[in-house]
């Protein structure tokens, strides 16, 4: 069975490609060394229309409205120009709610065009472009740590990293932090407290990396300017044990990048923080996908072992009957704790690697 895999690995090769979601225009060149906010590539968005009702903005008549416009079709106008009047005693006047061009006018109203801005795709990692995809993207390649998760808000920043947390089920608290996290991401156990992210945002911080989040925060995490990126999930998770010792061992001074984007399984895309570090040239990538088989190590992600790491120490031959009724191909699997247990294996994810028979942390 096809296994997906969690990649949390403190040395490796990572390759990404960024592209853009229509044909735009590649700015960036082959062989460029790139931090995760240069620009690679850019596309401008569909243009903006907005209709002006210049007869109920000046309180008159739209044949009076059309003899009072002060733009006509084809002008150009810049944000706050007026469009029309004075009118009346208190002199109204209907203004240009952003820069662009008229492109109709009559019957008392104004159709205008807004300039539209590109639309601009960041590289999200320190690294080197190393081909271009034409009228697309790039690809980037880098070496270095990746911690891998499983939610994120879409959004891409860097900086040095401030540890919160001395365990890994430590609750982050907005108290806590002060000005010293300012231009800092954070690392934390569990965020529960929407002060947390407020208090945050006001510092503000460039980033958040928490092992668990409450879903209730999901509303206010997504509207947050800052790339939040959650490792294990939601609820009151502790952060698991090999992303807890990678980043809690990490060297200080070295900027952390985070790539909070949507996790999609089909396209093997997870959020993503990657630490650049220097690296031997013979550096092979991780896995996209991998199979299920014997002494591989495996995160767990079903509601009983949630965000535990294990050893599978045998693909079940049968599919196996669970206590709450669900019959599934399945897999026994040892944790960290010693514990055999019996797992689904849709529940389970791949680290891409084998173990031996003590269980490897980072």
């Amino acid at each position: 069975m096809i296994a997906p895999v969690k990649h949390i690995s403190p040395l490796t090769l990572v390759e990404r490609e960024r592209v853009l979601p229509v044909p735009g225009r590649v700015v960036a060149r082959q062989g460029q060394a790139v931090s995760p906010t240069n620009i690679v590539a850019e596309y401008i968005a569909a243009p903006k229309y907005v209709i002006l009702n210049i007869a109920e903005g000046l309180n008159v008549s739209p044949h009076k409205a059309d003899k009072l416009l002060q733009r006509q079709k084809g002008d150009t106008i810049s944000k706050s120009d007026i469009i029309a009047g004075p009118a009346g005693l208190f002199q109204r006047v209907v203004r240009a709610p952003f820069s662009g061009q008229v492109k109709l006018t009559g019957d008392g109203k104004v159709l205008i065009e807004a300039f539209a801005s590109p639309v601009e795709l960041k590289a999200g990692i320190d690294g080197t472009v190393t081909k271009i995809i034409p009228d697309w993207g790039v690809i980037i390649e880098t070496r270095g740590a990746l911690v891998q998760g499983m939610w994120g808000n879409g959004k891409i920043a860097f900086g040095l990293m401030q540890l919160m947390l001395d365990d890994p089920g430590d609750e982050l608290v907005a108290d806590k932090i002060d000005l010293s996290a300012r231009g800092t991401i954070l690392v934390g156990g569990l965020c529960q407290d929407p002060q947390v992210l407020h208090r945050a945002a006001n510092i503000p911080v460039k980033g958040l990396v928490v092992g668990s989040m409450s879903a209730a925060l999901v509303p206010l995490a997504t509207k947050i300017p800052f790339p939040i990126i959650v490792l294990d999930g939601f609820g009151k998770k502790p952060m698991n044990s090999a992303a807890y010792k990678l980043l809690t061992t990490t060297t200080k001074d070295r900027n952390i990048a985070l790539h909070a984007q949507a996790y999609r399984s089909l396209e093997g895309e997870r959020p993503e923080l990657v630490i650049t570090l220097p690296a031997p040239d013979q550096i092979e990538p991780l896995l996209g996908m991998d199979e299920f088989a014997p002494e591989q190590k495996v995160y767990l992600v079903n509601k009983s072992y949630s965000a535990q790491i294990g050893i599978i120490k045998r693909i079940l031959s049968k599919p196996f009957k669970f206590p709450s009724g669900v019959t599934a191909p399945a897999a026994e699997v040892r944790l960290e704790n010693g514990e055999l247990v019996k797992v689904p294996l849709a529940s389970l994810e791949s680290f891409g690697e084998k173990a031996d028979q003590e269980i490897e942390t980072y």
